[in-house]
C-alpha cells in the first residue's frame, strides 16, 4: 500500500491520481490558516492540504473532490486522523458543491489543476489527466465559485506556475479579488521562480511580496523550507 508518513498524520494515496508533491507541501505550510474556523479544500485529492489545516488550526475543514477514488482515499485518511471529526469529505464538483453550500469560508485552500486542454503536455493516465488538465475545473470557473463561496473578511490561498497564476490574476481581479500575498517560489537559488503562492481578498489592501528558495544548490532543504515544514516531514533532512 502507498503510504507517506508525516509526524502527525499518515496519507495513503494508492488510488488516488495526483501523489504527495512539494506544490502541496509549501501552499499547506505557507498558507494563514491558524485563526481559521471554517476551511474548504478545492480539489483534495488525498486529503494532504486538508490534514496539514486540520494540523495547523481548530477548523472545521470540507475538502471536495471530483474524483471518486480520491475521494474515498481522502475520506479514509480523515477517519484514520486524530482530526476526524473536523474534516467532511465530499465527493461531488465544485460547481455543485457550491449551489447547495449554504455557509461562507474564513479560509479557502486549493492546488488547482492548470494544463490546459489540448495543450502539447499530455498524459496517457486518464484519471491522473482529469486530476491535472483545467477542463472539469477552469481557473474563471474556479474564480468565481472561490467568491461565492468566500467570507467577505476571508482569504483564497492557491499555488500556480508563474504562468497560469499570471492568467489567474486577471480572472480574479475582474471578479473583484485584490491579491494581498504573492510568495514567487524558487527551486533554487541559480533558478528563475516557477510557483506562485498567492493569498486572494475581497477588501482592497496593502499588497505584500516576497522570495523562497526551496533547495540549496546541493539539493539539501534551505533552512527557510526546514523551519516551515520540520513539523510534518520525519527525518534528519528537516531538522534545524
Amino acid at each position: 500500500m502507498s503510504e507517506f508518513v508525516f509526524k502527525q498524520f499518515t496519507v495513503i494515496q494508492q488510488n488516488s491520481a495526483m501523489k504527495i508533491g512539494t506544490d502541496s507541501v509549501l501552499l499547506g505550510c505557507l498558507a494563514q490558516v491558524e485563526d481559521a474556523k471554517n476551511i474548504l479544500d478545492i480539489g483534495s485529492g488525498t486529503g494532504l492540504l486538508a490534514l496539514m489545516c486540520a494540523q495547523r488550526s481548530d477548523a472545521v475543514i470540507d475538502a471536495v473532490e471530483i474524483d471518486a477514488q480520491a475521494a474515498a482515499e481522502a475520506q479514509f485518511n480523515f477517519k484514520s486522523s486524530k482530526w476526524s471529526n473536523r474534516l467532511h469529505t465530499h465527493h461531488q464538483s465544485l460547481q455543485n458543491f457550491t449551489f447547495n453550500c449554504q455557509k461562507l469560508y474564513d479560509v479557502v485552500i486549493c492546488n488547482p489543476p492548470y494544463y490546459v486542454k489540448d495543450s502539447n503536455f499530455s498524459i496517457d493516465d486518464k484519471q491522473r489527466s482529469i486530476a491535472r488538465h483545467s477542463v472539469d475545473l477552469p481557473l474563471n470557473e474556479l474564480v468565481n465559485n472561490v467568491v461565492r463561496l468566500l467570507h467577505n473578511s476571508g482569504s483564497f490561498w492557491l499555488i500556480l506556475p508563474t504562468h497560469e497564476a499570471q492568467i489567474f490574476t486577471n480572472y480574479a481581479i475582474q471578479s473583484g479579488l485584490f491579491l494581498k500575498q504573492q510568495i514567487e517560489l524558487y527551486p533554487k537559488a541559480n533558478k528563475p521562480a516557477n510557483r506562485f503562492v498567492q493569498q486572494w481578498i475581497k477588501q482592497p489592501d496593502e499588497l505584500s511580496k516576497s522570495n523562497f528558495i526551496i533547495y540549496e544548490l546541493n539539493g539539501e532543504p534551505t533552512s527557510a523550507y526546514k523551519k516551515i515544514a520540520q513539523a510534518f516531514y520525519i527525518g534528519k533532512q528537516f531538522q534545524l
